[in-house]
Order: structure tokens, then sequence, then C-alpha cells
């Protein structure tokens, strides 16, 4: 039976020592595309996806113009815009006919990745690597929790993008408050 207790310290040192590894730079040229953006546009797949999302909603409540890839509402993509994929691998195949598309239109594409080398990675014009390293063979004995780290420490990245985003651009939380979903 798993100890409670010990898995959460285990993922909460696992997300926040990731968290930590993350290079300030890659996070800075992301806060700097992202204020230089017409509009910013989120994909991502599965848990990936579902996390890439905050990032949406981060933006818009902050006042930017923003869109999930996919929302029937999701206007074309243009030069100005930009693309944040979340893909653990950045091999998703969706992914990467998302990536290919988005350069097609001359818009910008930011990835958000655990891997090196990749696909996606080879077309984006930055990318925040998540430090995440797991051995096959971890994967087969670890609680499931640990091996979704990847996962935890992108919430939480996303959440400090969007304190730096406030902080270029001279926002306080009484503006996040006014962009705010009031559609509850």
């Amino acid at each position: 039976m798993i100890d409670g207790l010990k898995l959460r310290q285990q993922v909460a040192q696992a997300a926040g020592d990731a968290l930590c590894a993350i290079s300030q730079s890659e996070l800075d040229a992301l806060t700097r595309a992202i204020i230089e953006a017409k509009r910013i546009f989120v994909a991502g797949w599965g848990r990936a996806g579902n996390v890439i999302r905050i990032l949406s909603m981060n933006c818009s409540q902050m006042g930017l113009k923003t869109h999930v890839v996919g929302d029937n509402s999701t206007p074309s993509i243009h030069e100005g815009d930009l693309l944040v994929i979340g893909s653990g691998s950045g091999e998703t195949d969706t992914m990467k006919i998302l990536a290919d598309q988005c350069k097609e239109h001359g818009a910008k594409l930011a990835l958000v990745t655990s891997a090196s080398g990749s696909y996606i990675e080879s077309k984006a014009d930055l990318t925040v690597h998540i430090p995440v390293t797991h051995k096959k063979e971890d994967l087969e004995t670890q609680p499931v929790a640990l091996s979704l780290v990847y996962y935890q420490t992108v919430v939480m990245m996303v959440d400090c993008v969007m304190a730096y985003v406030m902080d270029e651009k001279a926002l306080t939380f009484r503006d996040v408050k006014f962009y705010h979903n009031n559609l509850e």
C-alpha cells in the first residue's frame, strides 16, 4: 500500500526541482513572445493539452487575445501571432501538423516539452524545456504520480510566466479580476 504522505512529498519535491531547473532565459523568451504577440494560440493533446490550456486562461485573465486550437471559435493564425504547443515528447503527430501549419502561415512557434531534439523543436522559434527525466525501469516501478511530473511542472511554470507578464505589463490582480471569467 502506498504511503500517501510520502508520495505527496516525493511528487512535490520532484515537481519543485523540475520547476527550479527550468532555464530562466527560456522562460524570459516565452514571456517576451507572449507580450509581443498579436494573439496567443495554445495547443496540446491529452494531459499536455489540458495543462497548456491554463496558459491561455492566464493570458485571457491579463486581457490578452488568446485561443485554444480546436475550439469552434478559434480564428485563423497569421504573422504576428504565437502558437504555444505543449508536448512532453515534442513528437505528438497532431501537434507536428499544427507546428508545420503555424510556420506556413508566418506565425511564431513556441514549444513546452521535456524532450530535446524533437521534430516540433526543430520548427520552434523558442523552446521551454521542462527538465524531467525518467529511466525506463523507473516508469515500471514508481507510482504513476511521479511519472507525471512534467504535467505538474507545466502548471506551475505557466503560472510563473503569468507573473512575469504581469510584471512586464505592470498589471495588478485588480486587472486580473476585471478580466476573470464572470459567466460562472
